[in-house]
């Protein structure tokens, strides 16, 4: 009579198979060795700065490339549109570009260059004539909401606002008189006697950007009068709502205009600017990535100190039963858990440190009295910061891939070990 049939046992779930609690072991416990300890936390310590350090340089970047956009291009115009002599009939044709699609608004102004004598103290300057209401838009984000109001003040003629670097260079504050020297070329390239005048200091305005090492504003009927286009502005300021598009629309608005006009976008004065800032997040990310990559490559070392102190443990496993892939899964959960305890504690550090390390810049300088951005030397005068959560998932993803990767020689080192070899000396 043959043997009672039973039902085959169910295999063991995944929480529960050797190989996942052994390697939980394994990662909890520890070495013997105090080397191979050693060599763990260098291991742990070198993913989780890598991988926060990544988050935090990356959000930085995408801090100065936002701030390009919303801060100095607000300052800045996205299309400068000129014609020779001046735009006679500007409101109309102002009205005509603020229709097309994508225009934010289109301003009247004139610049010109120019120097500042106050107090003995003579500054090279750049002039911009405005009207009061073209700052209530765009360049109310970054201007002082005052600034209005002090160009409406100075349309009798004797009204100028300087910048916070420009003024404290020339030691002046509000109410302290200037004379503003404008040279003058006529035709043929003579030169000509240059135009003085004297202004009031109506008020300081601080953008926190590199357009403040030398700018001044004045009312639009002032510049005219100083440059001698008189009601004429030297062109229109016109912001997009995609600066991206400023060359494409700046050629539209040629097509359609007489052969007199001409144009500029903010390509061609800060192109190398936005370049700039592009090419070092690229290339800085890459460096700290890199970095992250040897992290998390040290990981090999340390398995494979730990595959030579559990070679015994290996040995006796095999002896009981267990196969290369139980061995294999041991070391592969190990490294996994490794990576994932790393990279978690990378990410919660990178996080808190892009969120809070405009604060901590902002409070040692206040502590030492230092000033780590200059705006003659950077772009902005502080240090901005955006996190986000693309950038996030980008940098756990790679470092887990590399980590995994990391994982599967000293996992198949482990799974060759010989139990004859090693207990033959047991």
């Amino acid at each position: 009579m043959g043997a009672a049939w039973r039902p085959p046992l169910p295999r063991p779930s995944l929480l529960a198979s050797p190989a996942l609690y052994l390697g939980r072991r394994y990662f909890a416990s520890g070495s013997s060795s105090r080397l191979a300890s050693f060599i763990s936390l260098l291991a742990m310590t070198g993913l989780v700065m890598g991988v926060a350090m990544l988050i935090i340089v990356l959000s930085v970047m995408n801090g100065f490339d936002r701030e390009m956009r919303e801060r100095i291009l607000a300052v800045v115009p996205h299309v400068q549109l000129f014609d020779r002599g001046g735009i006679a009939d500007w409101q109309r044709l102002a009205a005509r570009i603020g229709e097309r699609p994508g225009v934010v608004e289109a301003t009247p102004f004139t610049g010109f260059q120019g120097m500042i004598n106050a107090r003995g103290r003579i500054q090279a300057v750049t002039v911009q004539g405005l009207l009061p209401e073209a700052l209530d838009s765009t360049m109310a984000r970054v201007l002082p909401a005052e600034t209005g109001q002090w160009l409406a003040a100075g349309g009798a003629g004797n009204g100028l606002v300087l910048s916070r670097s420009l003024a404290d260079k020339l030691g002046v504050e509000p109410g302290h008189r200037l004379t503003l020297i404008v040279p003058r070329v006529g035709e043929g390239g003579r030169q000509l006697a240059p135009v003085v005048k004297v202004f009031s200091l109506a008020g300081i305005f601080d953008t926190h950007t590199a357009e403040d090492v030398g700018l001044a504003l004045v009312h639009l009927d002032t510049a005219g009068a100083l440059t001698g286009l008189g009601d004429r502005p030297q062109g229109l300021r016109v912001s997009l709502t995609d600066v991206f598009a400023a060359r494409e629309f700046g050629y539209g608005l040629l097509r359609e205009l007489p052969g007199t006009f001409t144009f500029m976008d903010w390509f061609q004065t800060h192109g190398n600017l936005h370049q700039a800032i592009q090419m070092s997040r690229q290339m800085v990310g890459l460096l700290i990535l890199l970095i992250v990559a040897i992290a998390v490559f040290n990981v090999v070392s340390m398995l494979i100190m730990t595959v030579v102190d559990k070679r015994p443990a290996i040995a006796t496993l095999k002896t009981l039963g267990a196969d290369n892939g139980t061995i294999l899964g041991i070391f592969f959960v190990q490294g996994s858990l490794i990576g994932l305890s790393g990279v978690g504690a990378g990410l919660v550090l990178g996080v808190l440190g892009a969120l809070y390390v405009p604060d901590l810049v902002a409070g040692l300088e206040a502590l030492f009295g230092l000033r780590f951005l200059n705006t003659e030397i950077y772009p902005i005068d502080y240090l901005p910061s955006q996190l986000r959560a693309g950038d996030v998932v980008t940098v756990a993803v790679t470092a887990l891939v590399l980590n995994f990767l990391a994982t599967l020689y000293p996992a198949w080192k482990a799974a060759r070990v010989r139990p004859a070899d090693i207990l033959r000396y047991e």
